[in-house]
């Protein structure tokens, strides 16, 4: 190993000192252009815009027996960067951030094989050292050969692709050949699968300063160093609607609301790779991604090669975008479903208009308005060649939560939460995309009550994976689904047990009848309002059966002396009350009355009847 290792050093020397000696010495110009994409302030990992280097000038050499002088190129950024780690070789973290000489391309129809705009890709494989080559000329184009060959004949070309090395907020690309193109033609260094932590800073402009150091460093002369790569914004908005539900009844699959998830920007949402092929959902690994600077997927330039040990590929993600439902304070014995896909039209209290086919054919087709679809296990699990989406439970006409065709999943519940994860698998390049889920319950009758609430975001939020994300409104999530208690409220204007009077008090629970209502129980409270003061107060009656009546008096209840009214909220529908006023303590008792309780509004607020019918105009009566 020590020798191996004293041999590189040397040949690292050796590919100096050929470098000082090349006849290479006039200065090219060169300048930086990048596209300024936009880059997500909830993303650990978003891909910057690529940097382009397009250089001019210099002499072209014609010694092709002496090995081209080499530059290391290092790009920093405002954040670090994040771009997947592959392996680690002496030291170093070699990544999938990767530096392209001349846009290889796919056919392989350079000027020379593996040199010069769109050859095919060559390696360099000797990363962090980089990899000597030898200058030429061919039909008067400065080319690139792997050894040192007469001129206008070279038989290999050099390599062309460069992996780079990670260190906080800087990555560098060692022992990169310079051979300058004369003045009839240009060179391109393309710097692209640099990923940031976007969730670092604010938003705003991040700014990329480039240093070229090494050997060939002379030869480069830049007009500029620096180079706006992104712009950080929130790259979504979140909204729940949920609905507020009684337990008077059993919820049977009751529409409770939506969750909906709107891009802020064209590439707000992502697949995994690119999307629109019949065969190909965005999801899975169909389609190879390797033309330079063309890509808006959570995957960047893909490259065979340069692989880590867990088999992916540089640039290649681990999943596309994914949207996070975190559904807390689920009421006890409830049972929650979402919509399998986003729908699309808009739902009232009753599900209606909604336009969600579910086709295993042509799920991310571009004739399908499938957007995402939800998927099985952890938020973490990658995306295999077959796509890992939930198997969805499909309604028929008299099951399940809307319609015969309906697609839906059951969330599994635990310890009062359950998380809902979709995928996306199909986008466009216009902005404001909009992923809506229905949300559903099947809850018993007089189950517990509560609020739950929900925590909207982007996922993954935990591990390491490509795409990963953070949750900015972690801390204040978002009112859901509610289930209120069952009640009636009833009120008694006059009751008293002051000057030998005294008043009796009766509820009836009438769940119990001819018309199928859901039988319930539950107690009453009863608030005294009136004199003296302080207001006594009445114990909460004891639990009310259905078909029951509970009736008691003031005195009996250590009521004593007062004169008002009382409120009676009763955790249950159809109460129904009686009070009988009477002297009865009194010699004479001559004076007894009865009357039924009202029935109050079971909102928060009883306001004002409108006694007219709607869209009468009240003020056309006035002269």
């Amino acid at each position: 190993m020590a020798a191996f290792r004293r041999c590189v050093i040397a040949l690292a020397v050796l590919a100096i000192f050929a470098g000082l000696a090349s006849a290479q010495t006039a200065t090219m110009v060169c300048n930086l252009s990048s596209l300024n994409t936009s880059v997500r302030a909830e993303s650990k990992t978003d891909p910057v815009s690529d940097l382009l280097i397009t250089c001019t000038g210099g002499t072209i050499n014609t010694t092709s027996t002496v090995a081209a002088p080499t530059a290391n190129f290092t790009l920093t950024m405002p954040q670090a960067i994040t771009s997947r780690i592959l392996s680690v070789s002496a030291g170093n973290n070699l990544s999938e951030a990767l530096l392209l000489i001349d846009d290889p391309g796919t056919s392989g129809t350079g000027l020379v094989a593996n040199y010069g705009n769109n050859a095919a890709p060559a390696i360099c494989a000797s990363a962090p050292l980089g990899c000597i080559s030898y200058p030429n000329v061919v039909s008067g184009f400065a080319v690139m050969s792997n050894t040192g060959t007469a001129l206008g004949s070279p038989t290999v070309g050099a390599p062309n692709v460069y992996q780079g090395v990670v260190s906080g907020n800087s990555v560098t690309f060692f022992g990169v050949p310079v051979i300058p193109p004369g003045s009839t033609a240009s060179r391109t260094y393309r710097l692209t699968n640099v990923r940031v932590n976007s969730s670092a800073g604010s938003t705003g402009s991040l700014v990329g300063s480039l240093a070229i150091q090494g050997g060939a460093a002379p030869l480069f002369s830049l007009n500029q160093t620096q180079a706006t790569l992104a712009t950080v914004q929130s790259g979504m908005a979140v909204k729940s609607t949920g609905l507020g539900l009684s337990n008077c009844s059993a919820n049977t699959y009751a529409y409770a609301g939506t969750v909906t998830f709107t891009e802020n920007f064209a590439s707000g949402f992502r697949t995994r790779v690119l999307a629109g092929a019949a065969t190909n959902s965005g999801q899975t690994n169909a389609v190879t991604q390797n033309v330079p600077g063309t890509y808006f997927s959570e995957s960047g330039y893909e490259i065979a090669g340069f692989t880590s040990t867990s088999g992916f590929v540089a640039g290649q993600a681990d999943m596309g975008t994914r949207l996070k439902a975190v559904f807390n304070n689920i009421p006890s014995g409830m049972r929650v479903f979402v919509s399998f896909a986003n729908v699309t039209g808009t739902n009232t209290a009753v599900p209606g208009a909604i336009s969600v086919v579910y086709n295993t054919t042509s799920v991310g087709n571009s004739t399908t308005t499938t957007l995402a679809e939800l998927i099985n296990g952890a938020e973490t699990l990658a995306d295999t060649n077959a796509a890992p989406v939930a198997t969805p439970s499909v309604s028929t006409a008299t099951v399940g939560p809307v319609g015969a065709g309906y697609p839906y999943v059951e969330l599994t519940v635990s310890a009062g939460s359950a998380t809902a994860i979709w995928e996306i698998l199909n986008t466009n390049t216009a902005a404001n995309e909009v992923a809506r889920f229905d949300v559903f319950v099947i809850a018993p009758a007089q189950q517990p009550t509560g609020q739950s609430t929900v925590n909207l975001s982007y996922a993954p939020t935990t591990g390491t994976t490509i795409p990963s994300f953070v949750d900015p409104n972690a801390a204040s999530p978002q009112n859901s689904f509610s289930i209120g208690q069952c009640k009636t409220i009833l009120l008694y204007p006059y009751i008293t047990s002051a000057a030998g009077f005294d008043t009796g008090l009766s509820v009836a629970n009438t769940t119990t009848d001819t018309y199928g209502t859901t039988a319930q129980s539950g107690t009453c409270q009863f608030t005294l309002y009136g004199t003296p003061t302080p207001i006594p107060t009445l114990a909460v009656t004891p639990t009310v059966a259905s078909g029951t009546v509970y009736a008691f008096s003031l005195t009996g209840s250590n009521v004593t002396g007062f004169s008002g009214y009382a409120i009676a909220v009763c955790n249950f529908q159809y109460a129904h009350g009686f009070a009988f006023v009477a002297d009865w303590s009194s010699p004479m008792q001559s004076s007894a009355m009865g009357y039924l309780a009202l029935v109050l509004p079971g909102t928060t607020t009883r306001g004002l009847v409108n006694p007219f019918p709607a869209g009468f105009n009240a003020e056309a009566l006035l002269p």
